[in-house]
Order: C-alpha cells, then sequence, then structure tokens
C-alpha cells in the first residue's frame, strides 16, 4: 500500500532525551535513597505517568511520591534544557524536509504532554514540520496499546496501513505495530530483540538512513 503519512515518536528519536531522562530520574532518586539502575529505567520507557506510577511503586513501595519526583524531575530537565539546548538526533531534519517535500502529511505521536512537546520541538525548530498532534497523555491507554496511533492516523485522515511510524523504544514499537502502521526501529537505548524484529519493518541505524528505507518501501 502506498504511504501517505509518516508519525514520528520523539524523546530518543528525534531530540536526545531519553538519556537526558535517566540522568535526572536517578539523581532524584538517589537523593532520596533509591538506587535506579539503567535496567530499572528501560522498562519506563514510552508509558504513561500513571502506567510509570505503579511500576515506581512496585520497584519504590506503595507510599512513593510519584507525583512529586515527576515534578523535580521535570524541573531539573528543564533547567539543563533552558542552560544547555537540546540535542537533535542525526538527520532528524533532513527527514522531516524530505517528508514534507515528498508531500506525506506528517504527525506527532508522543508520551509527552503537547504544551512540552511543542516547547522541546520549538525550540530547535521542527514543530513546524508536523501537520497533526497527538500525545497519549490525553489517551486512554498509552503505549504499548496502538490507541495513540490510531488516533494519530485519524487526525491525519489516514489508515494507519498508510503510514509510517517510527519509534526508538520497545513500548512504541509494539504500539505502532499494534495499530497497523507500518513500523521502523531506530534504537536509541536498546536494540530490538527476537519479538520485536518480527514487528518492525526495518530497523535504521540513525534517522539519516530512514530516507532510503522510505524509498524502498515505495518500490515494493
Amino acid at each position: 500500500m502506498k504511504l501517505k503519512g509518516l508519525i514520528f515518536d520523539m524523546d530518543g528519536l528525534l531530540i536526545d532525551t531519553e538519556i537526558l531522562s535517566y540522568k535526572f530520574h536517578r539523581l532524584d532518586l538517589e537523593k532520596q535513597g533509591f538506587d535506579f539502575p539503567m535496567e530499572k529505567f528501560l522498562p519506563i520507557r514510552s508509558h504513561t505517568i500513571k502506567k510509570i506510577d505503579e511500576i515506581f511503586r512496585g520497584y519504590f513501595g506503595e507510599d512513593f511520591d510519584t507525583k512529586g519526583h515527576f515534578e523535580r524531575h521535570t524541573l531539573y530537565m528543564n533547567q539543563h534544557i533552558d542552560k544547555y539546548g537540546l540535542p537533535l538526533k542525526p538527520g532528524a531534519e533532513e527527514l522531516l524536509k524530505f517528508g514534507k517535500a515528498q508531500g506525506y502529511k506528517i504527525a506527532l505521536a508522543t508520551g509527552t504532554p503537547l504544551e512540552l512537546a511543542k516547547r522541546w520541538l520549538e525550540s530547535v525548530d521542527l514543530w513546524k514540520y508536523f501537520d497533526e498532534f497527538q500525545s497519549s497523555a490525553f489517551i486512554k491507554n498509552g503505549k504499548p496499546a496502538p490507541d495513540v496511533y490510531l488516533a494519530t492516523a485519524e487526525l491525519l485522515g489516514l489508515k494507519p496501513s498508510e503510514c509510517m511510524a517510527f519509534e526508538d523504544a520497545p513500548n512504541g514499537v509494539r504500539a505502532a505495530s499494534g495499530a497497523g502502521c507500518v513500523t521502523v526501529m531506530v534504537p536509541d537505548l536498546s536494540e530490538p530483540d527476537e519479538e520485536l524484529s518480527k514487528l518492525i519493518y526495518a530497523r535504521a541505524e540513525s534517522l539519516t538512513d530512514a530516507v532510503n528505507i522510505i524509498k524502498k518501501y515505495e518500490e515494493l
């Protein structure tokens, strides 16, 4: 089926925020006396705060104050970003420019609240490339459920199968694939395992590779 839309995750895909997020989760948790190795961070990526609250209570006890932790985490993130800016992932702007030039409809499907996503993407001059925006913060079932991708495709007026979705994390891949999108994984902090490899159309080394992946798909 001919592609008509491109749907993008944000954190860890377009902007290099996942490693920053881990840094500041760990900083606050260690201040509270909790150990937070990378293997505890990886499963929470792409989840809603409600789901992360469940996971954190499993990690740190039923009395854990997830809301307060996230407020401090966000403060640390914003202070860092205000001082140092946001690093773009290689190929991000080039891919979005290509998508626009080819006439694809372009949408964002992120777990980040849209107000914050807009602020961050405007700061790196990427917001202008998007036709539609959706956040799983406003969706009942966040990633890895397919709901956010189904809703995003609907906003574009397209079938999910007419959209190529780009994700960096397992929960995002499961969401995009479950919705029926042609799914490309661009690994950030973890590689596709055997299960994920069956769900994706392709693995890209970086977004720089994605233009050729799109062209190859269109030739099928």
